[in-house]
């Protein structure tokens, strides 16, 4: 934040070819060294910028959980791409569709019938599953 950045966009930008590389959602959540803050990474920047996380989105599901884990959006590359090849732009928009309605459905079987009720509360990752 004290170089004038106006957002975070999380990244893994080549996982798809090194198997062993963290999924991006799990980097949210991660110590970052290169914060000046301590802590986690959505922790560390305390809302004064927007963080988006790019890869891994493919369903709702998985718009929930980076929403929930504090991310403000997601970004969503693969998927459209696919649409857009098997179907062109009327592909591109069914995707969006689906994401759209998979997102609603995750949220109001989750009982949060607004985006800003979800909170870090409603999912548990996998290092949370571990420990239990």
């Amino acid at each position: 934040m004290e170089v004038g950045v106006s957002g975070i966009i999380v990244s893994n930008h080549g996982a798809r070819q090194l198997d062993y590389v963290a999924a991006t959602i799990s980097a949210l959540e991660e110590e970052v060294s290169m914060v000046v803050y301590p802590g986690q990474l959505v922790q560390a920047v305390g809302g004064r910028v927007p963080v988006l996380i790019d890869g891994g989105v493919q369903r709702g599901t998985d718009v929930f959980k980076a929403l929930a884990l504090g991310a403000q959006a997601v970004l969503i590359g693969r998927p459209v791409v696919y649409g857009l090849a098997a179907m062109g732009e009327q592909g591109v928009r069914l995707v969006i569709e689906m994401l759209k309605d998979e997102f609603e459905i995750t949220m109001a079987l989750s009982g949060y019938p607004r985006v800003k009720d979800i909170s870090r509360s409603h999912v548990r990752t996998e290092q949370e599953r571990l420990r239990s």
